[in-house]
């Protein structure tokens, strides 16, 4: 994108929704895969209610409208910008890059200050607050994972406020409460193969996943999804996740094992405008 478009009313969880409804449906109209997952080191790129000419894989050619190809950290970044109109200027100005990793977005939140918590510096704003509590969690949220060496993180978008899961299921520890969290995201791992279940309260299934879970079949790319997290039954305070709900004893990951941090977007800046400035008096 080369410059800034209008600001929508709609925020980046209703973008990034609207985004794998629309795809999937101009896919079926066309017999083409508008919703792709970027591997590697492949390009990013999202568009939207209009076809664009972009620069993909070396070469320049129109992309139709409602395709994509996308990671965790670019799907969120993207549709930020499509929310907020930004320019990928924007985005440099507020976390000092355009092509964001999760790494870097687990780095940000991490160095924020907690919801509720004096704000730093003008110098020190990070644009997140960080949530510690299951209970405070809130759509538009996001949860970054860090990278380990032997793991290059990951980022989701939360769809709405986590709800406790009664009665747990494995892993299950001492002291601890789990909640599920509804996700938007774009990956190459399913949430779980869970069908989609009888109660919409409980139904924890991804949207990527189809058949059963031993023989089914997972379409990378974006995607709907719950993970799960796990706090502390007397404080409430984050523990570790679980990639899904799906039963498992293997499946927890503590901060040691694979750090995270969920982050809420704040006092985001308007974007800067692309007009030249008055010539001088």
């Amino acid at each position: 994108m080369l410059g800034s478009a209008s600001a929508s009313a709609k925020d980046h969880v209703d973008w990034a929704l609207d985004f794998i409804d629309s795809a999937e449906s101009a896919g079926e109209q066309d017999g083409t895969d508008h919703n792709q997952f970027a591997s590697g080191t492949d390009k990013c790129f999202m568009t939207w209610e209009e076809p664009q000419v972009l620069s993909v894989d070396g070469a320049t050619v129109e992309v139709p409208a409602w395709s994509g190809r996308t990671k965790g950290a670019c799907f969120f970044i993207m549709s930020l910008q499509k929310a907020k109109g930004y320019a990928e200027s924007d985005i440099r100005r507020i976390w000092g890059a355009y092509g964001l990793t999760s790494d870097n977005l687990f780095d940000w939140i991490n160095m924020s200050p907690a919801t509720g918590a004096p704000p730093p510096s003008p110098d020190d704003e990070t644009s997140f607050r960080r949530v510690n509590r299951a209970v405070d969690i809130q759509k538009g949220d996001i949860l970054a994972i860090g990278a380990t060496s032997t793991y290059a993180g990951h980022t989701v978008i939360i769809t709405g406020p986590a709800k406790e899961i009664f009665p747990q299921i494995q892993p299950r520890y001492s002291g601890t409460r789990q909640f599920a969290v509804p996700i938007v995201d774009s990956t190459s791992s399913s949430h779980g193969c869970l069908a989609p279940a009888a109660d919409p309260e409980k139904d924890y299934s991804d949207s990527r996943w189809s058949g059963p879970c031993t023989g089914g079949n997972m379409k990378a790319g974006a995607g709907t999804a719950t993970m799960r997290v796990y706090t502390d039954a007397t404080t409430g305070y984050l523990l570790g996740y679980t990639w899904s709900v799906t039963s498992s004893t293997t499946s927890y990951y503590s901060p040691m094992t694979r750090p995270f941090r969920i982050g809420r977007l704040f006092k985001l800046p308007d974007p800067m405008s692309t007009e030249d400035p008055p010539p001088p008096p």
